[in-house]
């Protein structure tokens, strides 16, 4: 029975601006003295479970949970994933927080021999959350508006300055909202979550929160996953008003080997923690993704 080694699992980048990332390492199997080619091997055939980044003020760290779960979702193979997402913020101040962030994970053919032609993209077919609205917090902004005007009663002469001005105190409502949606043609292999912090208390992100789809594929062809987290920081102008990717900014996607992954699920090999990697679950269904296991919000998958 074979195990990931911890060595590869976490790592902690200095995201700077002017910085390049590495390439995050693979994940060997422990045992193996010869951690060359099958080293390889394993990279392009087992996601790793979790990259991570750092970015001033914010820690991003995206996680995939295991095991990944294996079964069949309208009598296709499916798999079922679970992303953890953390924001952990080092430094305080109001212009160092993250106000919202934009979570795509996009699937695509990834075959071993690139000679056999392109095949199709897995399809998402159900995720969780699709919307989701916080706790309401009610609030007063205020809008002033004024006039200036001069007056006077001789053209040339003497004139006298006027102002007028109106305060209107307007009450509103915010929340934390999470809103995910699917893309990609002719399949849809490609969901995006979108999360915004609560205006009116400003409080930022949470620090942590939990995702999950399910896609379907038609054969047993390795595929790949790319996860880009974007931020959004609180300036009106200048670069950081824009998003910039703060996870996913290298192209260094996950792959995942079906057969392989049924295997290791077949003979439960575990990682470091003593968890299995892979796990059949047989047939699956939109309420795998509603439970708290599966996503830190509440309400229905898309169906």
């Amino acid at each position: 029975m074979s195990s990931i080694s911890p060595d590869d699992l976490f790592r902690s980048i200095d995201l700077e601006l002017d910085e390049s990332i590495d390439p995050v390492l693979s994940s060997p199997v422990k045992g193996r003295v010869n951690r060359g080619e099958e080293e390889e091997e394993e990279a392009e055939s087992i996601p790793r479970e979790i990259i991570a980044s750092e970015v001033r003020s914010t820690r991003f760290l995206a996680a995939l949970e295991r095991p990944i779960r294996l079964g069949t979702f309208n009598d296709y193979t499916a798999f079922l994933l679970t992303f953890r997402f953390s924001f952990q913020r080092v430094l305080d101040g109001y212009f160092k927080r993250v106000r919202a962030v934009d979570i795509e994970i996009t699937f695509d053919d990834a075959p071993r021999d690139q000679t056999v032609g392109a095949g199709k993209n897995p399809s998402i077919v159900r995720f969780h959350p699709v919307e989701y609205n916080g706790p309401v917090t009610q609030g007063m902004v205020t809008y002033s508006s004024g006039i200036n005007s001069d007056l006077s009663s001789v053209p040339g002469g003497p004139s006298v300055g006027a102002h007028l001005s109106r305060e209107v105190n307007i009450p509103i409502e915010s929340s934390l909202k999470v809103h995910g949606t699917r893309d990609g043609r002719p399949r849809r292999n490609k969901i995006i979550w979108t999360i915004e912090e609560d205006r009116i208390r400003e409080t930022g992100l949470p620090r942590e929160v939990k995702m999950s789809l399910m896609i379907n594929m038609n054969d047993a062809r390795r595929f790949s996953a790319r996860v880009v987290v974007a931020a959004h920081y609180m300036f009106k102008k200048g670069i950081l008003a824009k998003q910039f990717p703060v996870i996913g900014r290298t192209n260094d996607p996950l792959f995942f080997d079906p057969p392989l992954l049924q295997d290791m699920a077949r003979t439960k090999q575990t990682g470091p923690d003593g968890a299995p990697i892979a796990e059949i679950v047989g047939k699956l269904d939109a309420n795998f993704l509603e439970g708290s296991e599966y996503s830190s919000f509440p309400g229905p998958a898309q169906a």
